[in-house]
């Protein structure tokens, strides 16, 4: 499953129960979501999959999408809130930064997750010496 890094990705502007939120079809790495944002996947129906039927706070089956907005529904693992009739697209495409400048929120830096401690374990270990390299001297004799 790909998670995608919300500070570079392009949203659809949208109002869900007239809160200012964001709505994309991918999944996003909840750590690249600043604080003060709150962020839930959206699922189909069985019947129509792609429908933005309800949010959850994380979807595996019929994922239709991700929403980030200024509101806290407060669910928790295994709940939901239908949404079908309370999401309103407002027709723009806009970003994280301009969200937020619009909406007068403060960017904070994202929480540590899963993107950013992969890429440092990645990069650690292309700096450490590798203990397998031969000793040129021993090669030498």
């Amino acid at each position: 499953m790909q998670l995608t890094d919300a500070r570079k990705e392009t949203f659809d502007h949208i109002e869900l129960f007239d809160a200012p939120a964001m709505f994309t079809d991918l999944r996003i790495d909840r750590s690249t979501v600043p604080e003060g944002l709150f962020c839930y996947d959206v699922r189909g129906t069985g019947d129509d999959p792609g429908a933005l039927y309800v949010i959850e706070p994380f979807v595996y089956v019929n994922h239709s999408g991700t929403i980030i907005g200024v509101e806290d529904y407060m669910l928790e693992k295994g709940q939901a809130k239908y949404i079908a009739t309370h999401i309103n697209f407002l027709g723009e495409e806009i970003t994280l930064n301009e969200f937020c400048a619009k909406h007068g929120i403060e960017i904070s830096e994202p929480k540590k997750g899963v993107l950013d401690s992969l890429r440092e374990s990645r990069e650690k270990a292309e700096k450490k010496p590798s203990i397998f390299k031969k000793d040129s001297a021993a090669q030498e004799r």
